[in-house]
């Protein structure tokens, strides 16, 4: 029995909802699809892609990931289109031949692309590359077939492919031999990716290869190489099996099977003349520091370095010590040559470190563009004083000043606008400053302490102005590439409230909520995030980021006036510190995102981002720097920032584009996916949607429905789409996206109907968004 099922490879696969949202932008360049034909010459017929078919004989699970293989093979791409259009391609007839014209010039040949005819398909060549690539996924006898589709000069060229039951993996033998590197080999092979059973699959075997070459070079194996490795095939076992020999080459090096302890490890801090015999300095690990200068103390190198003196090398240890070297920051090359040293007893490697230092001390200012995710914008300058290495040890002692005016941009009302000056000075010391010894095993690859002091003051214009002072002690650090962690044990950040103006003092009378968010912005307390991204690493086909932040104010003060000192709180009802009421709470926020590849330019960008914040003690109300906001650029784009919620809360008037310092919440929800795609050279579209709301834990005088229901919060969630174009200068993204509603919540979930060719829904619903960078 036969089966067959039929994948498309032409065009734009995996359309979302979100595509037809631009059915306006369809509309128009419907026409434009069309004449595209017209240009072609007699016999010519436009390749508009191809089609897999898989027939299977019998029970064949194909899974998607060999489909998805083949379609990578196929060869030409046919011309990219967005929904009925071939923009490029549409390009490219429209500007003729360039002659003396440079605008032609760079319409046809940067934003243009030629037509993929029938005749580029390479049908044979296509058949030859699907067959091998169905050999090295186990599919060893597979069979493949074409035949063309003609329409109205175009043309679709479908593959049908033939399956039997593929091949799999049998026995898996060590290689051969007593020598030390053979039986390190067998030993890696315990933990092998081949699993008998398993699809037999060429990828796999590369990939086992690979690892076995990361586990020799931790083991000491310097000079192996996983090209020395071989694989060996049989597959007359029966049964559709392939029995695999593991072999070392016959022409391997011999220091390829020598497994290397390190000698002298060298350390050459700044220029080093080989005539000169500089002093030498012996720290512990057998290292050797060559500082003429004595610009850097010792100790610090001892934490750097993760090479020691008669341990066998490793590559972690290696790529350990080049990252903490450049993570130092006073360093501007690092390079690490590893030299034979001839040894009748046991084979050594001679390190030596070459460092580059960069200049100490630096002054520097900086003019730049503010774009923020509550969609003020505007010139921004700061200046700075840094002294990189203040005590020898890489302390890094920066001054910082900074003044910034910003605006409210693609609002619709009376312009708001904001001025900034501040003050900020940071030491950072590469090692964590703690009053007992750390167990530092396994050694980090990063570790430092920062203490931070600065002042700033911030005046919104017919507002309010406010001061912050604000102290802070963190350390940070990783033990791997994917993972950071943060913490600083203490917070203290107090806040001033300036004049305001005659509604914002009108509004700090009436509420409760705004009156003690502002005033008690007292926060004494710690701090604990970490970030993970996979990106770093290398970017694959799927990628995850994932942020978590803990901030806790007030609880240690709060338990000692209440519980060991046995004070009273004051007529107002809470306890003090230097004559002010200090908050007490507990928040937490996190953002997940996912990214996945398409293929040809192509990604889908998700992400979950939730956050809760509990004042509860000292506190009735979460300090107002401190509670969640929505809408606007990096957020929910289809709104203004703080035009949102809470719940299903809606002002009497509606002042669009402008602060509601009301609308703000203790609960946070937003979901958002976004389909990237590439255009022309530097020019990138999107399609969007985002979802969200806040909401408040008690109910509000001020803000009737704000409160969170499980019952109910679904119904109160807004919900927003909208189309992009982001220009990649590689230093930098400019991104312009336009959204609009699709759900109030103030709506009772209601869809709102999409009018684009309505001049009045346009200017009431469709919202314009400036940012640098992607949203997320």
């Amino acid at each position: 029995m036969i089966k067959d099922k039929t994948y498309g490879t032409g065009g734009i696969r995996g359309w979302s909802i979100l595509q037809v949202l631009s059915l306006a932008f369809a509309m128009l360049v419907l026409g434009a699809g069309c004449s595209n034909m017209r240009y072609l010459g007699e016999d010519e017929y436009l390749y508009t892609g191809s089609s897999v078919k898989i027939e299977t004989e019998g029970e064949v699970a194909v899974e998607q990931q060999v489909v998805r293989e083949l379609e990578r093979v196929i060869r030409p791409q046919p011309n990219s289109r967005v929904l009925f259009w071939r923009p490029r391609l549409w390009f490219y007839n429209v500007a003729g031949e360039p002659e003396d014209s440079r605008i032609r010039y760079w319409l046809r040949n940067r934003l243009g692309r030629p037509p993929v005819l029938l005749e580029d398909a390479a049908v044979e060549r296509n058949i030859s590359l699907l067959e091998n690539r169905l050999y090295n996924m186990g599919f060893f006898d597979s069979r493949v077939r074409s035949d063309t589709t003609q329409k109205r000069r175009k043309a679709e060229v479908n593959y049908t492919v033939h399956l039997s039951r593929p091949y799999v993996f049998g026995k898996l033998h060590p290689p051969a031999g007593v020598c030390g590197a053979a039986e390190h080999i067998k030993e890696f092979m315990q933990e092998s990716l081949i699993e008998k059973g398993a699809r037999y699959s060429l990828e796999t075997l590369k990939k086992e290869r690979e690892r076995i070459d990361r586990q020799m070079r931790r083991k000491g194996y310097y000079f192996f190489h996983h090209d020395y490795l071989l694989f060996r095939a049989d597959s007359l076992a029966g049964r559709r099996s392939v029995d695999l020999y593991l072999t070392l080459k016959e022409d391997i090096p011999a220091s390829a099977t020598k497994r290397y302890k390190l000698g002298d490890i060298n350390v050459y801090a700044g220029s080093f003349d080989k005539e000169a015999t500089p002093d030498t300095l012996r720290l512990d690990g057998g290292i050797n520091l060559f500082d003429e200068g004595g610009y850097f103390r010792p100790a610090m190198f001892e934490k750097a370095i993760f090479l020691r003196e008669g341990d066998y090398y490793s590559y972690e240890n290696h790529r350990r010590t080049l990252s903490r070297l450049f993570a130092l920051g006073v360093f501007k090359f690092v390079n690490v040559r590893f030299t034979e040293i001839d040894e009748e007893e046991h084979p050594l490697l001679r390190a030596d470190i070459f460092l580059t230092p960069v200049r100490p001390r630096s002054l520097s200012g900086e003019l730049k563009g503010v774009s923020k995710s509550n969609n003020f914008a505007g010139p921004a300058g700061t200046a700075s004083l840094n002294n990189r290495n203040l005590m020898g040890g890489a302390e890094n002692l920066s001054l910082g000043f900074n003044v910034a005016y910003e605006t409210l941009i693609g609002g619709k009302s009376d312009p708001a606008s904001s001025r900034q000056l501040g003050m900020e000075s940071k030491l950072s010391v590469p090692r964590l400053l703690m009053p007992f010894k750390l167990n530092d095993r396994p050694p980090l690859m990063r570790s430092e302490t920062d203490i931070l002091l600065s002042f700033d003051f911030m005046s919104r214009t017919e507002a309010f102005n406010l001061s912050s002072a604000r102290v802070q002690y963190t350390y940070n650090w990783n033990r791997g590439d994917l993972w950071q962690h943060r913490l600083s044990p203490l917070v203290f950040n107090v806040f001033a409230l300036g004049s305001v103006s005659e509604n914002i003092e009108r509004v700090l009378i009436e509420s409760a909520f705004l009156r003690r968010g502002f005033f008690e912005q007292f926060i004494i307390g710690s701090q604990y995030g970490f970030v993970y991204n996979s990106q770093l690493e290398s970017a694959g086909s799927s990628d995850i980021y994932f942020s978590l932040n803990l901030d806790f104010s007030g609880n240690t003060p709060y338990a000692l006036l209440k519980y060991v000192l046995g004070v009273s709180p004051s007529d107002k009802g809470y306890y003090s510190l230097l004559g002010q009421g200090f908050s007490q709470y507990s928040r937490a926020e996190f953002d997940l995102r996912h990214y996945r590849q398409l293929g040809e330019g192509r990604k889908m960008a998700t992400r979950l981002a939730a956050g809760v914040g509990i004042p509860y003690g000292n506190s009735s109300y979460l300090p107002y720097m401190k509670t969640f906001s929505t809408g606007g650029t990096n957020s929910i784009r289809a709104f203004h920032p703080r035009t949102l919620g809470p719940g299903s809360y809606r002002p009497e008037e509606e002042l669009h584009g402008q602060q509601n310092i009301l609308r703000t919440g203790d609960v946070k929800l937003e979901v958002s996916a976004e389909y990237r795609f590439d255009m022309s050279g530097m020019f990138k579209g999107a399609l969007f949607t985002d979802a969200g709301n806040i909401w408040r834990l008690r109910e509000e005088e001020n803000t009737p429905g704000g409160k969170f229901q499980w019952d109910s919060f679904y119904r109160e969630i807004a919900v927003g789409a909208g189309t992009g174009l982001r220009v990649d200068a590689q230093f930098f993204l400019l991104r312009l996206d336009f959204a609009f509603p699709l759900i109030l919540p103030y709506d009772s979930g209601t869809i709102q109907p999409v009018r684009p060719f309505d001049k009045r829904w346009r200017r009431e619903n469709l919202i314009f968004n400036l940012g640098i960078g992607y949203p997320f």
